[in-house]
């Protein structure tokens, strides 16, 4: 996707994406910390500064309201937005799933290996009845 690009390992917003998030912390759904955990953005003063140019600050000369920017949007533009931090949620519950199905595997390592139990389910085992 064009909006997202990566230089350096810093990853660059688009201006709807700043504006999503700045919204977001605006109207209280998340706090600035959330936003920057749940974006992944590094820089821990760019939501205040976002918020800043956003708000009518004198910078870039960028002077909209993101919550009446969001509410201009077409509606493509914010199911895409939508579905770009859906993604994103997405890939984050891939990765712990991913984090937790190999520490299981250690654990099941570990087991074997220290205590002689042999944890792994067999193919073809059947469950025990009660």
């Amino acid at each position: 996707m064009d909006n997202l690009k990566t230089d350096n390992h810093q990853k660059k917003y688009s201006e709807a994406q700043k504006r999503i998030i700045v919204a977001e912390v605006i109207s209280g759904k998340i706090t600035k910390e959330e936003a920057r955990r749940r974006y992944k953005i590094k820089s821990k003063s760019a939501i205040l500064e976002w918020m800043r140019i956003f708000s009518g600050g004198k910078r870039n000369d960028v002077t909209l309201d993101p919550i009446n920017n969001l509410k201009n949007m077409s509606i493509p533009d914010k199911k895409l937005l939508e579905l770009q931090a859906k993604v994103k949620q997405l890939e984050e519950q891939l990765e712990l799933s991913e984090l937790k199905g190999r520490a299981y595997r250690i654990m099941v390592e570990i087991a074997k290996e220290d205590y002689g139990l042999d944890l792994e389910k067999k193919n073809g085992a059947k469950q025990s009845k009660k």
